[in-house]
């Protein structure tokens, strides 16, 4: 039984969503993971809590809102999520980048 490459990396991201669901802390995360593999990198996107902006906030307050929230989850996560990044570079022998979502 033969299967296409396309089932190869589906199935490659969901053990990689997997495996970094389980190394990441619950709490950094609101939300199922996105990860997308390339023959090169391992792209994971971490989807984080929605900032708490007043009723009837202006557009760009909620997007000064978002920007700070996520400027804060990188700074406050960083060291955590270099040393998660070398584990998996060492063990899935690719490159691993980091990106939010939210909302």
């Amino acid at each position: 039984m033969s299967t296409d490459k396309s089932e190869q990396r589906a199935s490659a991201a969901e053990r990689l969503r997997g495996w970094f669901t389980g190394r990441l802390p619950g709490e950094w995360v609101d939300g199922a993971l996105d990860v997308k593999v390339d023959r090169e990198e391992i792209t994971v996107i971490v989807p984080i809590g929605e900032p708490q902006v007043a009723d009837g906030a202006s557009d760009a307050e909620q997007a000064a809102a978002w920007e700070g929230r996520s400027r804060r989850f990188r700074e406050e996560t960083r060291q955590h999520r270099i040393e998660i990044a070398q584990e998996a570079e060492h063990t899935y022998r690719r490159k691993v980048s980091w990106g939010v979502r939210s909302g």
